[in-house]
């Protein structure tokens, strides 16, 4: 019976990160993390880093940092809340039609830039993930080798 060699396994920073956020156990105490608790310690909550899943008291007595290798944030939020500012617009800003040469108000501008800005945001890639990236590709070149 021949052995037949298979392609090499390819994982990126995403495949991490969609691992860490489908996780629904605390790493800490391997426990399940549910969102519905009566009890403030085992509040979830995510790593302002890595977007881990911890239970709060378990966070906080892994000495207040992540515990996956590599992250050592500090911070935590908590499951469920915004993490960032929330783009709001006003009834009055909608209800502006755009004058008769087709230009249209300051504040339409505004939105709009703000609009783009917070989308390229979005789409720059952060330290973690340029280095997730850069590492995965030498361990692909070793392997190659």
């Amino acid at each position: 019976m021949e052995e037949e060699e298979l392609p090499p396994i390819e994982i990126t920073f995403d495949d991490i990160e969609e691992a860490n956020q489908l996780s629904q156990h605390c790493p800490i105490c391997a426990g399940p993390v549910l969102r519905d608790v009566d009890e403030p310690a085992l509040t979830p909550v995510l790593c302002g880093g890595c977007g881990t899943l911890y239970h709060k008291a378990c966070f906080e007595q892994s000495g207040g940092k992540c515990a996956v290798l590599g992250c050592d944030h500090t911070e935590y939020v908590v499951y469920g809340r915004e993490t960032a500012d929330v783009l709001q617009i006003k009834y009055t800003d909608l209800s502006q039609r755009p004058s008769a040469n087709n230009k249209s108000s300051a504040n339409t501008r505004e939105l709009k830039h703000e609009q783009r800005r917070r989308v390229e945001q979005m789409e720059t890639p952060g330290f973690w993930k340029k280095f997730w990236a850069w590492l995965f590709n030498q361990i692909k070149i070793l392997i190659d080798e």
